[in-house]
Parts: structure tokens; C-alpha cells; sequence
């Protein structure tokens, strides 16, 4: 089995040969997506293209990468490395680590076992080690199923567009943002985009994912209400937005006990996280000897996994509630 030292820095892999997710710069480090949480100037980063990309996009030009397709292995010392399908955002990868002595471990990352629109579904394979995140991982923690939450996306909006008021939704400028332009433009709903969140759509239309419909949000343009406004949290009150009053407003979010009130008028409670059920179909597709929990509610799911039988134990200074969409970290999104 690789050894394994967790620190507050990430997860460090046979002395330093690699780092997982490390949030100080390494010689080597794995960047599992390209949440700022997730991110660190390393002198060299393995990643696969999408999040070399928006890395690239996000902190400007930096390390070198290594870029990897799904299911390709790099050998890193005497370590077999493979990217898989995280399913959580464009690009993001789980991380299979093979040891020549024996010995298997698969680190999730951020995860969606069920994928997205624009990210496809998570592919956990057979380990001996699985080291997991929690976010979602209380017991009572269960999210209604995504295709009826698009569904409510949806009618949200339109609702708002019948009644001449502007819909304005509210999700992060990576990967959540880009999962509601999809849910609208499929259903044939315009959409005008902050920014922000517009600026990384390039890499997603680069990797073959269209808006068909959506466009950036400019500040010259006449206020319209008949197309939905997408945007991040934080511009919530730019100017522009604030010209397409009457607003009405909903969050994004997997977090509806969080966020109700403060002039949001719904929430619509699709996560780019797995819920409960879904870490636990995760550990069961793995069948693993042996599992870590990180983030989120750890020490809760480690408890309901030692119920269920399984070897568990949350990992000291990596637990905490958690959000569902990552953090700016190491640079302000633009």
C-alpha cells in the first residue's frame, strides 16, 4: 500500500513523491479540479486537460502540467497513477494510486457520483483504500433527485419571465454556474451571464459543451425580462443586475437552510456534491478494506460506515461543514 501522511497542506503520497490536492506550492501535486480550494502553484501539476485550462484561466500561466486523459496511467517513482470521472465539475478527477508491492487506494476529490450536464458521471472502481469526502455526509443530509431539481430550475424561471419579473439565479462561477446555463438553454430559456462566470465558459465550449442562447451580461445592455440572469453569489448586487429590476431571486445551492432570506426568494437545492445515499453507494461500488473521510461531515459518515461494518475513521483536522461549490482560495475569480 502507497504511504500516506494527511496534512493540513493535502495528502502527501511515499515521502513527497506526490501530493494530493495540496494547498502550498510541491514539487509535485495531483489538482483534482480546478476549485481555488483545490489549487496551488506547484512546480508541476498532473491534472487532466479541462483543469489545466481553467487553471491556466483562473492564475494565469504558472506550473508545468502534466495533462492527462481519463484512464491514463502515469508512473510516478514506482507508483501507478490513474485519473477517473469525479463527475463534481468539468475536468474533475478521482485519483487511483497502485503500489508495484500490492496495494490499491482511490482518493475522490470533490465528488458527484451521478455527474452533471456538463460533467460526466463519477467511475469508482474496486479498491483496497478509499479515501472519500464528506460534504454531505449526515445521515439527513438527502437531496431531492437532480432532474426534478433542473425541473424546478426551470419553472422558476419561466414563472418569472410570465410575469415580467427578471429571474436571477445565484451560483458559483465554476461548475454550478455552468450546470443552470445547460438546465436553461436546453429548455429553450435566454440566459445572460455575469462575467465572471461567462469568462470560463470558453474552456467548457473548447471541451465541446454549448450555451446555446446564453450570452455575456453586458451593462450597456437595455434591461430584458425575458431572459434569466446567471450569477455568482458575490455580484449579486453589480450594477448590472440591479438595472434588470423587478428581480426575483434564487440561490443554487445544496445548502437550503443556509441561505433562505436576505432577499432570496427560493432555493433550488442542486449540489455539485453526492448527498448521503449517494457516499454510501460510492463505498459500496469500492468495496473497500479500509476507508478515510475528509471534509465535510466526516466524523458522522465514518460513524455510519463503522455501523454499516466498514473499517472508518475520519481524519483528524479535515473535517468541519463544509460549502458544495469551492472556495476562491488562491485567487479572486475573474
Amino acid at each position: 500500500m502507497p504511504r500516506l501522511r494527511f496534512d493540513r497542506d493535502g495528502i502527501e503520497v511515499e515521502r513527497g513523491l506526490l501530493w494530493l490536492d495540496a494547498t502550498r506550492p510541491k514539487p509535485l501535486g495531483v489538482i483534482t479540479h480546478a476549485h481555488g480550494d483545490h489549487v496551488a502553484r506547484h512546480r508541476t501539476v498532473l491534472c487532466t486537460n479541462p483543469t489545466a485550462a481553467l487553471v491556466r484561466l483562473r492564475a494565469g500561466p504558472g506550473p508545468e502540467f502534466w495533462t492527462r486523459k481519463f484512464g491514463e496511467p502515469t508512473v510516478v517513482g514506482d507508483l501507478r497513477v490513474t485519473l477517473l470521472p469525479a463527475g463534481h465539475i468539468l475536468g474533475s478527477a478521482m485519483v487511483r494510486i497502485d503500489a508495484p508491492q500490492g496495494g490499491s487506494l482511490l482518493y475522490t476529490g470533490d465528488l458527484k457520483l451521478e455527474g452533471g450536464l456538463t460533467s460526466p458521471p463519477a467511475e469508482p472502481e474496486p479498491v483496497d483504500l478509499l479515501i472519500t469526502e464528506a460534504t454531505f455526509g449526515r445521515p439527513d443530509l438527502e437531496l431531492p433527485d437532480p432532474e426534478q431539481a433542473r425541473a424546478d430550475l426551470v419553472a422558476f424561471a419561466r414563472t418569472a419571465i410570465d410575469e415580467e419579473v427578471t429571474p436571477v439565479l445565484l451560483a458559483y462561477a465554476l461548475g454550478k454556474a455552468q450546470e443552470v446555463m445547460s438546465t436553461l438553454c436546453a429548455a429553450g430559456i435566454p440566459v445572460r451571464v455575469h462575467g465572471t462566470a461567462w469568462n470560463l465558459c470558453r474552456v467548457y465550449r473548447d471541451h465541446g459543451i454549448r450555451f446555446p442562447g446564453a450570452r455575456r451580461l453586458s451593462r450597456s445592455e437595455a434591461p430584458r425580462r425575458n431572459a434569466a440572469i446567471v450569477v455568482p453569489p458575490r455580484f449579486r448586487s453589480a450594477p448590472e443586475i440591479r438595472a434588470c429590476a423587478p428581480l426575483r431571486v434564487a440561490a443554487v445551492t445544496g445548502w437550503s437552510d443556509r441561505v433562505l432570506g436576505n432577499g432570496i426568494d427560493e432555493v433550488i437545492p442542486l449540489s455539485d456534491h453526492s448527498d448521503f445515499p449517494g457516499l454510501l453507494r460510492l463505498v459500496e461500488r469500492c468495496t473497500p478494506s479500509r476507508v478515510f473521510v475528509l471534509h465535510g461531515y466526516a466524523r458522522e459518515f465514518a460513524a455510519a460506515l463503522r455501523e454499516r461494518g466498514y473499517d472508518a475513521e475520519a481524519v483528524p483536522g479535515h473535517s468541519g461543514p463544509a460549502d458544495d461549490s469551492g472556495a476562491p482560495g488562491m485567487f479572486a475569480p475573474r
